[in-house]
């Protein structure tokens, strides 16, 4: 059946899982708002990107979008122009104008084209138990995974996250930074000061690294590697943990944000980005710590 692009969403999609899950986020937050068809451009990828489509192992509720769902959104020249001084429910593509949250988010209607990373929960906190059984698995983990998983509910489990791996390139560092052993050992000052007998569980892309510059004194386990290995896998048991430590990474931000245990820590860096300046209020709730 043809879909009608007058009733049609269309999201952009780039960069890795984490970014990934906010763009759909967003896209499926307005297609609730407005019950039409959600459908994602799994083409847009850039070339050094080609192949990195990740959210077909969780229960999303959209179609892959075809060259003729996507023509209709390639404006002209004129159009561009028009679509920037528009208003907003007026217009075909929208850009995200910013970082941080845009209000005027809810104003735009379909068809559209959503450009950007939206990597704000304000964009999708009114849907958010719908995001959350979007955001299942549909991957049957193996049963040492499913174990582990239970048994990381059990007690004050720790999951802390450590992004290396592209984020060591001199040109990806200068841009978001690394976070280095002051933060992880103040945050694991503050962890163990809310639960004394607290157990640290460690995801990182860089074990090796890690195992040199871990805080002192802990109580740790590296599951990356060892136990899990795949970012699914990672994903899913970081989020069972009761609490986190996250990277400035959206992946590990996701694993926070989907630990459903009622009373969880989490802590964040408070700086997000290095050489970038964008504001990055929206971001991080209100309810999480910052280091």
């Amino acid at each position: 059946m043809q879909l009608n692009r007058q009733n049609l969403i269309i999201v952009q999609l780039k960069g890795g899982l984490g970014n990934q899950m906010f763009q759909y986020a967003a896209g499926r937050s307005l297609s609730l708002q407005y019950r039409v068809p959600l459908m994602l451009d799994t083409a847009s990828f850039e070339p050094r990107q080609a192949g990195m489509y990740a959210l077909n192992a969780l229960q999303i509720k959209a179609g892959i979008a075809a060259e003729e769902d996507i023509a209709p959104f390639t404006p002209s020249v004129w159009r561009k122009i028009l679509y920037r001084i528009a208003p907003l429910s007026m217009r075909r593509v929208y850009r995200e104008p910013h970082f941080h949250f845009d209000p005027r988010f809810f104003s735009a209607r379909p068809p559209l084209y959503m450009k950007g990373y939206w990597q704000s929960w304000r964009y999708f906190q009114s849907v958010e138990q719908v995001i959350r059984e979007d955001f299942g698995f549909r991957e049957d983990f193996s049963d040492a995974i499913q174990a582990k998983a239970a048994r990381l509910q059990e007690h004050h489990s720790v999951a802390m996250h450590f992004r290396r791996g592209d984020y060591t390139n001199p040109e990806t560092a200068a841009y978001h930074g690394v976070c280095g052993p002051d933060y992880y050992k103040d945050a694991a000052k503050w962890m163990q000061e809310q639960f004394p007998d607290a157990y640290f569980y460690i995801f990182t892309n860089d074990p090796a690294w890690v195992r040199g510059n871990l805080p002192e004194g802990i109580r740790y386990e590296i599951l990356s590697g060892d136990l899990s290995h795949t970012q699914y896998e990672d994903l899913f048991l970081m989020s069972r943990c009761r609490h986190q430590i996250i990277a400035n990474s959206s992946y590990s931000w996701w694993a926070a944000w989907l630990n459903p245990y009622p009373a969880k820590q989490v802590v964040a860096p408070r700086k997000w980005f290095d050489g970038a300046r964008l504001n990055t209020g929206d971001l991080i709730p209100s309810n999480w710590k910052s280091i």
